[in-house]
């Protein structure tokens, strides 16, 4: 079995990582390989692959599509941005690779209802990333979409700074670390997660981010409204009732023994090992 994060930023898009350190931050955290997957870019992916390593480097992307985000692992060419999702993912198995739903039913991070994510041909979600608020409801709501419509589970940091790589990250029982054998795994449905929820700081840092990047939307003149389909005092009233909730869960969430996330998803029965 791997630990392998499937879910790192650098550089490239908008980590404040390079490429070295994030590998030397996975190399500390005991890690047997990781999944570069900046947004619409591989030009991480490909300094990893160039650079001396035992990890495993899945070459990977974060492709923004018409409805939200698909991670991309497992391709050789980079995905533009912007495509339908259905596209996106025909492209990405057309090259081999993996599409997974990453953050799915989590708000303004994604738009896709479960009946939306059960006609995608994707092969597995991302259940949880370090980065996840409110991690209790959202993995468990998560993992009960995996069951039910039969997909993989996933996780990764979703890093955005080398200090977070690795703080969750996903089990592959694969026969080597050969890409092809890791890949054909989690297609099968081998993987369990182990999560550890990153410092309330950075998890702070991205969900700001995103709010700030909503706001800044292309504003509907006709129907006041964003491409969001929310008008500027709505979601700020969303934001600060998002923050109240992290303020009070996410103190406990960190007090939580990652084991206790562990032997959740053990007791989920995803996988046959």
């Amino acid at each position: 079995m791997f630990k392998i994060d499937m879910h790192v930023h650098t550089w490239y898009s908008d980590s404040s990582g390079s490429v070295e350190d994030v590998i030397e931050a996975a190399k500390k955290k005991g890690l047997d390989g990781l999944a570069i997957t900046d947004h619409n870019t591989m030009k991480g992916s490909r300094e990893a692959e160039k650079m001396r390593t035992d990890l495993l480097i899945i070459p990977g992307e974060e492709i923004k599509t018409e409805r939200g985000e698909i991670l991309a692992y497992g391709i050789k060419e980079t995905i533009p941005k912007g495509l339908p999702i259905s596209e996106t993912i025909r492209r990405i198995h057309l090259q081999g690779g993996l599409a997974v739903l990453p953050h799915p039913t989590i708000p303004f991070f994604s738009w896709l209802k479960e009946g939306d994510i059960k006609r995608l041909q994707i092969d597995g979600l991302e259940v949880i990333s370090a980065i996840t608020p409110l991690p209790r409801y959202f993995l468990k709501k998560n993992l009960a979409i995996a069951q039910r419509l039969g997909l993989a589970v996933l996780a990764g940091s979703d890093s955005h700074s080398s200090e977070t790589v690795g703080d969750t990250y996903t089990i592959v029982n694969s026969r080597s670390l050969d890409l092809k054998d890791v890949l054909n795994a989690i297609r099968l449905g081998q993987t369990k997660i182990c999560f550890h929820p990153s410092k309330l700081a950075f998890k702070a840092r991205m969900i700001r981010g995103t709010f700030l990047s909503l706001l800044r939307a292309p504003f509907n003149r006709k129907k006041s409204t964003f491409k969001t389909g929310l008008n500027k005092r709505r979601l700020r009233s969303y934001e600060a009732a998002v923050w109240t909730s992290i303020v009070s869960s996410e103190f406990s969430a960190l007090r939580t023994s990652p084991n206790d996330y562990f032997a959740t998803v053990r007791a989920g029965k995803f996988g046959s090992f």
